[in-house]
């Protein structure tokens, strides 16, 4: 993923400028509560507005725009192929910012599915995520006068050791900078992306932003 891609100034998405600025912790100091409520709101609507034009999307946008939308995943199957045919079998082609993108989306569905706590709703994420693989390929088989198939997708979930996550915090804490300043907007960034809770984070913020000064 390029460390040159411009969150910020690009054309209009669901989120406006301003919008990328303030999740970005970029700007927005200055929004009182109720202002921020108000954007959220906003940004919650258009998002919502976004889903349902899927609906639309997925159903008539025509098949020479979504291979085209789609041309990175089929550079990175022909730079796979060519690896494989060289040998190269460990190596890994780069991925593009759009394909790293959808990871975003599928990342934001799973920690919404699971932020509400119920076994009942991560039950529902997995038949969502089946029936629509198994909708997409079948509407891809007829669309192309392919022999009929059955499908049967099983998106297998299986959960490791809880201790595990002792070893990942011990990890992320090692590669902390060592300046105060640093460590805090490390702290702050890793909280955003949601890759430390936020107990961790004030833990964190504690021992080694507020740690007591001795002379």
């Amino acid at each position: 993923m390029s460390e040159e891609f411009d969150w910020v100034e690009r054309d209009r998405g669901v989120l406006t400028k301003r919008d990328r600025e303030i999740l970005l912790g970029q700007s927005g100091e200055n929004l009182d509560k109720n202002a921020q409520n108000v954007r959220r709101y906003n940004i919650r609507e258009r998002i919502k507005n976004s889903l349902y034009d899927f609906h639309i999307i997925a159903q008539n946008l025509p098949l020479a725009d979504i291979q085209q939308l789609f041309e990175p995943a089929y550079d990175w199957s022909r730079e796979r192929r060519q690896l494989d045919e060289e040998g190269r079998t460990s190596a890994q082609p780069d991925i593009d910012q759009l394909l790293w993108s959808w990871l975003a989306l599928f990342e934001f569905f799973s920690y919404g599915m699971y932020a509400g706590g119920k076994q009942e709703t991560q039950v529902l994420m997995q038949g969502l995520v089946e029936g629509g693989i198994e909708r997409g390929y079948r509407e891809y088989q007829h669309d192309n006068l392919q022999t009929y198939r059955e499908i049967d997708v099983d998106l297998g979930l299986n959960y490791g050791n809880l201790v595990l996550r002792n070893n990942y915090l011990r990890g992320v804490q090692q590669d902390l900078p060592s300046e105060t300043s640093e460590i805090a907007k490390e702290v702050l960034r890793l909280r955003r992306l949601r890759k430390i809770s936020q107990i961790d984070a004030s833990r964190w913020f504690d021992e080694y932003v507020r740690k007591p000064e001795f002379d």
